[in-house]
């Protein structure tokens, strides 16, 4: 199963990674010092930016893996008013998902594990289920989890629940794609006051090479270019601290 609350670079992409801080930090020490030596100073951030590119992948895969079960819900109602188990309804749902979300669904991918956990391994397919919303960690599926429990305990309509909670999932779907709209307005007016120093900089660079050369010729200049870098950092901590809204 999955743990969506954790993400593991692969080799290629910590290579990514690691290629373009290198580019970026080239770029800024050129921008700010006029010497490429001052790359370095990148190096003691590179954990923390690694952190949010880390966090992003993260987020982007929960909401990804959240309209994957949504679709997942819908199949599973119609297979189960079809007169099928939850484990048939399963193994129904997994090449449907891979049509619509392709090979890589990360869902298609944990119910394929969890199909075989029960018919290969006779495992419950209650504790299944529960072992996958703990590993997802996400709300919704635990609450999928808790109806299924008790519709199977209590004998009460499953294929309404079903559709109840994709009904449930879709509006929170909605929501949360109209305060991502919102976010991403303010994010970004926020890096345009983010790029302004560097694009101010690198134009009088281009206009006004004289004017701007003591910032990089004397020891007070290199200061102040440095509080300019590190305000810029605490800029956009700022940005994504204030747009950081969990639905």
């Amino acid at each position: 199963m999955t743990n969506l609350g954790e993400y593991k670079f692969s080799r290629n992409e910590n290579l990514i990674f690691y290629a373009a801080l290198a580019v970026s930090g080239l770029l800024i020490a050129y921008l700010m010092y006029r010497n490429i030596l001052f790359a370095i100073v990148i190096l003691p951030f590179a954990r923390k930016i690694k952190g949010f590119v880390k966090e992003a992948v993260i987020r982007s895969r929960r909401r990804r893996y959240l309209a994957e079960f949504k679709d997942f819900l819908f199949m599973a109602s119609t297979a189960i008013g079809a007169g099928r188990s939850m484990k048939d309804a399963i193994a129904e749902s997994i090449p449907s998902l891979k049509n619509i979300f392709g090979k890589k669904s990360i869902l298609a991918g944990d119910l394929t594990v969890a199909y075989e956990r029960m018919d290969k391994g006779g495992e419950n397919d209650l504790s299944v289920l529960q072992d996958l919303a703990e590993a997802s960690g996400i709300e919704d599926v635990h609450d999928f989890v808790t109806i299924y429990s008790i519709c199977k305990t209590t004998g009460a309509s499953l294929i309404t629940a079903l559709n109840k909670a994709a009904s449930v999932i879709m509006e929170k779907m909605s929501i949360d794609r109209e305060i991502e709209e919102l976010i991403r307005r303010k994010e970004s007016e926020g890096l345009v006051i983010f790029a302004m120093p560097a694009m101010i900089i690198l134009f009088l660079n281009l206009t006004a090479p004289d004017y701007i050369a003591p910032l990089y010729e004397t020891i007070a200049g290199r200061i102040i270019m440095t509080a300019v870098a590190a305000s810029n950092i605490g800029i956009y901590a700022m940005i994504q601290r204030i747009t950081n809204v969990e639905v």
